[in-house]
């Protein structure tokens, strides 16, 4: 028998933690594993797309002006739907800060549970409030996992707990599989020009989207026709005074340039693989990722990418399959989409072999060992305790 799990998330919405749990249950459900997706659903939209898995959508009100208000609210929010709906897992399984700490609240007063909590990427807290949420949520979850080595090194260094490696997945035959309707439809969008340099995950500090606008706007002195696309950007952290400086740099670039800038917001995700197709490049040259999901999905996509040379980066990417560039410096990330664009076929079947090593259920599989270490814990203190 293995043992039940509630898999949560803090938003309906395709952003990369959300994504991640999408495709996690639905592997675990394949490998035959008892799995219910909970999901915060503020706007009543659904799930962003079907699962296999069961999904439990708990209704959000309205959102708060600020963060740390929101945490708040949401966390309050899941241990009350916790307690009124009687859920019962043998693991509890917190894919952010939010929920985990929805999950802490519920076990404080008196549901128990055994947690666990995926740390995606360390975040930078200045509000005081969600610094300590986040610090609660690792140093008291009963297991902790990272999705690379990267990330479990910021766990141990600001917090000095350990944590379980258990990597991401991408679906390597959803992204290979050319969808000419859909390209053509993105391409008439966009304009039948080109290159096109794709950036996912919206406009934020930790994604350097004002580096890489600097970067394209390098680039289209030698590519007059290149495009800037830059999709995403569901989340609950504030981003706006990066946002208001990156605006400002977008309304100084001349007025060819800045027409070219095509910002997409949340892409359905239907209507992803083809807009990786679509594109010449994927710019992913982050300052601070947990593993860039991205990256995976370019390559198996057969499109080139551009990624910060830095860990995580380093430690799944390789020069045969990934352009390495310095985050810190517009410069080389334009010249690194230059390399991009002149890059031989044989290099993007090297990354599609790549993105093979990936897979969902490897994953899967590696949740599934470290739920068994959990819920045999758990289990033998119960027994333990009627002995």
């Amino acid at each position: 028998m293995t043992p039940s799990i509630g898999l949560y998330t803090y938003s309906t919405l395709p952003r990369g933690s959300v994504v991640h749990t999408a495709h996690l249950a639905d592997a675990l459900h394949d490998a035959g594993w008892d799995v219910t997706v909970y999901a915060l659903d503020k706007d009543g939209r659904g799930f962003f797309r079907p699962l296999r898995a069961r999904l439990r959508l708990v209704p959000a009100t309205p959102a708060p002006s600020t963060t740390a208000a929101l945490v708040r609210l949401r966390a309050a929010e899941l241990a009350d739907y916790l307690r009124v709906h009687g859920v019962r897992h043998d693991v509890h399984h917190a894919e952010d800060c939010l929920v985990a700490s929805g999950l802490l609240a519920a076990r404080a007063a008196g549901h128990p549970l055994a947690l666990a909590r995926t740390v995606h990427h360390v975040e930078a807290f200045t509000d005081p409030y969600l610094a300590e949420c986040q610090e609660r949520s690792i140093r008291q979850a009963d297991l902790r996992l990272t999705v690379s080595h990267a990330a479990r090194r910021d766990v141990a260094a600001h917090f000095g707990v350990d944590a379980t490696i258990v990597g991401n997945g991408v679906d390597v035959e959803r992204f290979s599989v050319v969808d000419t309707a859909r390209v053509a439809l993105w391409r008439a969008r966009l304009g039948d020009r080109g290159p096109v340099v794709l950036a996912v995950g919206g406009v934020e500090e930790r994604k350097n989207t004002s580096r890489i606008l600097e970067a394209f706007a390098r680039l289209r002195a030698g590519h007059p026709g290149a495009q800037l696309v830059i999709a995403g950007g569901a989340t609950v952290l504030d981003h706006g005074a990066y946002r208001a400086d990156f605006e400002a740099a977008r309304a100084a670039l001349p007025p060819g340039v800045r027409a070219a800038v095509h910002e997409l917001g949340l892409v359905p995700e239907d209507e992803l693989p083809a807009l990786y197709r679509l594109a010449d490049v994927v710019a992913l040259p982050s300052l601070h990722e947990g593993f860039g999901l991205a990256a995976l999905e370019g390559l198996a996509s057969g499109t080139p990418v551009v990624v910060s040379n830095r860990a995580p980066f380093t430690e799944f990417l390789t020069t045969d399959c990934a352009t390495f560039v310095d985050p810190l410096s517009a410069s080389a990330i334009a010249d690194g989409f230059t390399a991009a664009l002149a890059a031989p076929p044989a290099r993007r079947d090297r990354g599609r072999r790549a993105a093979l090593d990936h897979s969902w259920a490897r994953v899967a599989a590696r949740h599934a060992a470290a739920y068994e270490r959990i819920w045999s814990h758990a289990r033998d203190a119960l027994f333990g305790s009627l002995a």
